[in-house]
C-alpha cells in the first residue's frame, strides 16, 4: 500500500464518468472551477443536481483530478474526447486520475480487489472492503480513525466507485461479482508516456504502482510495451534486468495524436 493518509473525498465524488464527459464539453483551457460552476449553472448541465452537488462534482471531483498541473489532464481528456477515442479507453484513463487523487481507491484496487480476482473468488464483499479500511486504520493511514459511520460510508462508496468503472456488478442474489478490466492499447500508450514524461526511468516504469490498477505485474507491463513496439509506437530492448525504451514521441501532444490514430 502507498502509506499516504486517506481522506473521505471519494464519498463526495465517486467515478463521475458521465459527469466528467459533460464537464469536459463545457470546460476550456484556463477556466477556473468557479467559472466552470458558473457555466454549469448557466447551461443547465448536470441535470437537476443541487448547488451543493454541483459544488462537490466540480471542486472535489473534476477540479482536483483534472485541473491540476495547469489543467493538463483536463486538456488531454478533452482532446481525446474530441478525437473520438473510445469511451471505454477514456474510462480507464479517468480511472488513473481518479485513483491518483484518491489513494484509498488506488490502494484498494491494487491490493484487495486484484488479490480477490487472482485468488479466483469471483466477488468483492462489503466485508472485504471494511477489512481493507480497518487494516489501513491499524497501519496509520486513517488518522484520526474515522467513526464507524464514516467507515461504513467509505465502504459503500468504494464499492460504488468500482461499479462506476464497471469493475464489479451485482447479480440477482446481490453478490458483487468482479469484472476485471483488460487494459486497452490506448491506455497503455497513454500511461507509459505519461510516466515517461513525468521522469520515471525506463527500468522503473514497469513496476510503477499505476499499472496495478489494471492488475498488471512488471512482466505484464513489459509484454504490453512490446506490443506497442510492434505497433510502431516505441522500441523496446528487454535483456533480463535491463530495460531500454526508445521513445518515438517527444511530448504528450504527439502521444495524443498517436492515441487518436
Amino acid at each position: 500500500m502507498s502509506g499516504v493518509i486517506y481522506n473521505t473525498n471519494l464519498s463526495k465524488a465517486q467515478g463521475l464518468i458521465p459527469e466528467t464527459f459533460e464537464l469536459l464539453a463545457l470546460w476550456e483551457p484556463g477556466m477556473t472551477p468557479i467559472q466552470l460552476k458558473s457555466q454549469v449553472q448557466s447551461t443547465g448541465a448536470l441535470g437537476k443536481a443541487t448547488e451543493t452537488r454541483v459544488n462537490d462534482i466540480v471542486t472535489r471531483g473534476f477540479a482536483q483530478r483534472y485541473l491540476i498541473e495547469g489543467g493538463k489532464p483536463a486538456a488531454w481528456l478533452k482532446r481525446m474526447l474530441a478525437d473520438q477515442v473510445s469511451r471505454s479507453a477514456l474510462r480507464q484513463i479517468i480511472l488513473i486520475f481518479t485513483a491518483r487523487h484518491n489513494p484509498v481507491l488506488h490502494d484498494f484496487l491494487t491490493s484487495t480487489y486484484w488479490s480477490k480476482v487472482f485468488a479466483g473468488s469471483g466477488e468483492i464483499t462489503k466485508a472485504d472492503t471494511r477489512e481493507f479500511l480497518e487494516r489501513a486504520a491499524s497501519e496509520g493511514r486513517i488518522q484520526p480513525r474515522w467513526a464507524d459511520s464514516i467507515m461504513e460510508r467509505v465502504t459503500r462508496y468504494l464499492l460504488g466507485t468500482l461499479e462506476d468503472f464497471q469493475m464489479i456488478e451485482e447479480n440477482r442474489t446481490g453478490r458483487r461479482l468482479t469484472r476485471p478490466l483488460t487494459i486497452h492499447p490506448e491506455t497503455v500508450r497513454f500511461l507509459a508516456h505519461d510516466l515517461h514524461f513525468r521522469g520515471i526511468d525506463d527500468r522503473d516504469l514497469p513496476a510503477h504502482p499505476d499499472w496495478g490498477l489494471f492488475g498488471l505485474m512488471p512482466a505484464d507491463v513489459i509484454a504490453h510495451l512490446e506490443k506497442e513496439a510492434a505497433r510502431g509506437h516505441m522500441q523496446v530492448q528487454n535483456a533480463g534486468q535491463i530495460l531500454r525504451i526508445e521513445w518515438k514521441y517527444s511530448d504528450m501532444d504527439h502521444t495524443l495524436d498517436a492515441i487518436a490514430h
